[in-house]
C-alpha cells in the first residue's frame, strides 16, 4: 500500500502561488503525509471512523455531505478529548482508496456502512502544540457574496 498512497499523493499535487503561504508549507506537509503513511503500522492505536449508510458519487451533493456531516464532528471531538489527554490524532483519509479491501479485513458490511476517517492516535512528541500559519481571514471568508 505504500507505493500506491506515495503515487496517489503524486498525482493530486496541488500549484499554489509563490507567494501562497500554503506553497511554503506543501513541502513540510506532504514530508510528514508520507512519513505518516510509511509508518502507520507503527501507531498504537488507530480508530476507523464509520456511519451507516453509503453514498456513491452519483448520489446528489447534499445526499454526499449529509452523510459525512453526521459522522465528522464526531470524529473532530474525538480528536480534541484526545489532545485534552496529551494524545496527538490527524484525520486521514488515505485508506479510502481501498476501503473495499479494509472492510473486508475487518468485517465491515461495505454496502451499508460507510468509512470516513482514519484517525492515528499516539502520545505525541513534541513540547506542545503552535498555531498552523493561515491565510488572512478576509481571502478566505465571503459574506453575503462570493
Amino acid at each position: 500500500m505504500e507505493a500506491a498512497v506515495h503515487r496517489r499523493n503524486t498525482n493530486r499535487a496541488t500549484h499554489y502561488a509563490a507567494d501562497d503561504i500554503r506553497a511554503k508549507r506543501l513541502p513540510r506537509l506532504v514530508g510528514s503525509a508520507m512519513y505518516l503513511a510509511d509508518h502507520m503500522r507503527e501507531v498504537p492505536v488507530l480508530l476507523l471512523a464509520c456511519i451507516e449508510g453509503r453514498r456513491q458519487l452519483m448520489h446528489p451533493t447534499p445526499a454526499v455531505a449529509s452523510l459525512f456531516a453526521s459522522i465528522l464532528p464526531a470524529v473532530w471531538s474525538f480528536m480534541l478529548a484526545a489532545r485534552a489527554r496529551h494524545l496527538g490524532t490527524v484525520l486521514t483519509t488515505v485508506h479510502l482508496d481501498y476501503e473495499r479491501e479494509c472492510a473486508e479485513i475487518l468485517g465491515i458490511p461495505y454496502e451499508s456502512v460507510t468509512q470516513a476517517a482514519l484517525v492515528p492516535v499516539a502520545f505525541y512528541t513534541g513540547e506542545t502544540f503552535r498555531p498552523s500559519p493561515r491565510l488572512p481571514l478576509e481571502s478566505v471568508l465571503h459574506l453575503d457574496t462570493w
